[in-house]
């Protein structure tokens, strides 16, 4: 979740401070066994409440709850699990995420030390000794529930790549109990793998077909015969969700070395959280600052310097869809190494001050006629303005030039409107200059560049750009489907904001 700089709502504030209650409410209805009551077949809400031994006023209330926050669905007199509650909240999901749900409390009493942490530095509160039984048991739920996030993320993951020969060797650095390996052996049963690991995390990995290697990542003679014995072999090399666990100094050692595994034409896969990404990442770095010496979510730029440094300079970065990243690094070019081209714009957009980029599929960008109308009866700018009707391209054109695209990006800024509309000009150059010839900007409000336009000719036809609404566009409606909270200017204080578009091929 992220605030926008545009979102002054109260329910925004209402859904981040209670957010704990649904989470919450999730919890107790796994643990009061609800969601197994339930099941495949659905039942009578009167069974549910015996089964879970809930008080009867008590228990249809929290029914009704569970209903209106999805969890559950109802179909005459019977209930049902939501879709959302038969992927993740039952036990026989292959997606299932129950030790997930058991293992997240462990980690609230830490947000309560950020202060600490803050002020006494990253470290000072993680316990230097711990019980070896307590120890033990932390870290069997804890790879239990890292496995059942790494089942859903090695999907993501492997969905994401292109195809990969039908043989070859692929090396899984710090791979856990080999889930992200597994995934990808069914999908290329012909390559070789192996999983390198802390010998008792290796236990778990109980595969025919995956190697196992035993190595402590820290440890330079350990890494030395690992790459003494897979020198040059790997065809593709996967780190996942390793690099925040160590300090900028650890992970140039260990990256140096996961080169010399790698083939002249092998493929790095770092896959993990970085804070620059979303929110979650930036959350997350948080998360690592709390709970580790000296991990952390490193921003795109922080990584792809100490690929740089490994001898990995070729890189592309690839957005997955549950908020993490996957940058892949290679010694020499190819065409495997391809970054979404959004993707890209939309960093370069947030570094011009841009507070959100998105995108968008031209063709369903909303053209209605009413937009038209409230240009011609209401704006003091109509007629007025070289980028403004009647002298822009209208509806119709509009319409037409949108076809011409398949890729668009929504971005939203602020005042002052001059330098918003600098910015996109900015961002258009950026794209032309990287191969997009047909790269084009649209912008919100009116042109800026003059204070009152030239009678005969617009004095800055390089500048000059149309604005969406000069075009028919509904200008709500495309912010209200990138997620941008849009809406009308009531009080003096109220967030201004603008909305731009970027054509880019």
């Amino acid at each position: 979740m992220k605030i926008l700089p545009s979102d002054g709502s109260y329910k925004t504030f209402c859904d981040l401070i209670t957010a704990y209650r649904l989470a919450e409410t999730v919890k107790q209805a796994v643990r009061l066994g609800i969601i197994e009551t339930v099941g495949d077949q659905g039942c009578a809400g009167a069974e549910i409440i015996a089964a879970a031994g809930m008080r009867e006023p008590e228990g249809e209330r929290f029914l009704a709850l569970l209903l209106n926050v999805g969890i559950l669905e109802k179909y005459a007199d019977n209930y049902c699990l939501s879709l959302f509650s038969r992927r993740y909240l039952l036990c026989s999901s292959e997606s299932g995420q129950l030790h997930v749900l058991e293992f997240e409390p462990l980690l609230i009493d830490k947000w309560s030390t950020l202060d600490a942490i803050l002020l006494q530095g990253q470290g000072s509160s993680v316990p230097d000794d711990q019980p070896q039984a307590a120890y033990r048991q932390r870290l069997g739920l804890f790879q239990k529930a890292m496995h059942e996030a790494a089942v859903i993320r090695a999907k993501e993951l492997w969905d994401a790549l292109p195809a990969m020969p039908e043989t070859g060797v692929i090396i899984d650095i710090g791979a856990g109990d080999g889930t992200y390996l597994r995934e990808f052996t069914g999908r290329y049963p012909r390559w070789q793998a192996v999983a390198c690991d802390l010998e008792d995390v290796l236990a778990e990995v109980a595969e025919p077909g995956i190697t196992t290697h035993a190595c402590n990542l820290l440890d330079q003679a350990e890494l030395d015969r690992l790459t003494a014995i897979y020198a040059d072999s790997a065809s593709i090399v996967l780190m996942s969700n390793l690099l925040h666990c160590y300090s900028p100094v650890e992970n140039e050692m260990l990256l140096g070395k996961v080169a010399g595994i790698l083939r002249q034409d092998g493929l790095l896969i770092v896959h993990d959280f970085f804070r620059d990404g979303n929110a979650f990442g930036a959350i997350y770095d948080a998360h690592m600052m709390l709970n580790t010496y000296n991990g952390r979510a490193y921003s795109f730029v922080e990584a792809i310097r100490m690929l740089n440094v490994a001898g990995l300079p070729h890189t592309g970065v690839i957005e997955l869809q549950s908020y993490s990243h996957a940058i892949l690094a290679e010694k020499q070019p190819s065409k495997t190494v391809a970054t979404d081209p959004l993707f890209t714009l939309r960093q370069k957009a947030l570094s011009l001050g841009f507070f959100q980029a998105v995108a968008v599929v031209p063709q369903e960008i909303s053209i209605e006629a009413w937009v038209d109308a409230k240009c011609r009866y209401g704006c003091m700018f109509y007629n007025r303005k070289w980028s403004c009707p009647p002298h822009s391209m209208g509806a119709d054109g509009f319409r037409e030039l949108l076809r011409c695209y398949s890729k668009a990006m929504i971005v939203a800024g602020q005042p002052p409107l001059r330098q918003f509309q600098h910015s996109l000009l900015e961002l258009e150059k950026h794209t032309f200059l990287q191969g997009f010839k047909k790269a084009l900007v649209f912008t919100g409000g009116p042109c800026s560049w003059c204070e009152n336009c030239a009678d005969e000719r617009c004095s800055f036809p390089e500048k000059r750009r149309p604005s969406l609404e000069s075009c028919g566009c509904d200008v709500f409606a495309l912010a209200q489907a990138c997620g941008i909270p849009l809406k009308p200017i009531e009080n003096s204080d109220d967030f201004v904001q603008y909305i731009g578009l970027l054509l880019v091929d």
